[in-house]
């Protein structure tokens, strides 16, 4: 197995997977933060993005939801926010990206954009904790990315 160890190899590989591994490994990355997000809408989502054999009108009503989701979520984000609610906001972006096809993101990958709203999540959640030891959602995200490919290769793809 290939050793994912910066940021540049994780995109590098990332590009090399085609939209239904993209969908899968993003909805990945957000399991990871889904601590950070009380929206009951959001793991409905994932399983429908992890799911390859989805109906096409299932995926467009989950599509509609996440997208709610991240309306709702932006919604409460204003002055007075706290920073674990800004946290929520892009955990529901980064699900959003799990279900944004290529041609819709003027040429990044799905799962990248989905990893970086998913850092970003992981940041917001230590600011308001001064206690907090910030970690790094990068390095989870290359071993979540090198367990995914090594789960394929034993599957036979």
């Amino acid at each position: 197995m290939t050793s994912i160890n910066n940021d540049w190899q994780f995109k590098r590989t990332l590009d090399e997977l085609d939209g239904n591994q993209q969908r899968q490994v993003g909805s990945l990355f957000v399991r990871n933060v889904l601590d950070l997000c009380h929206d009951p809408r959001v793991p409905r989502v994932l399983d429908v993005a992890f799911n390859l054999e989805t109906d096409p009108e299932v995926m467009n009503d989950a599509i509609k939801s996440i997208m709610q989701a991240v309306l709702d979520s932006h919604a409460r984000c204003g002055a007075a926010c706290k920073w674990i609610d800004q946290a929520g906001y892009y955990v529901a972006r980064a699900a959003a990206a799990c279900l944004t096809p290529r041609s819709f993101t003027l040429g990044k990958d799905p799962a990248w954009q989905a990893a970086l709203s998913c850092r970003m999540a992981r940041t917001a959640s230590t600011l308001d904790c001064i206690e907090c030891e910030p970690e790094t959602e990068g390095t989870k995200q290359h071993q979540i990315l090198m367990d995914y490919l090594e789960t394929q290769r034993g599957a036979g793809q």
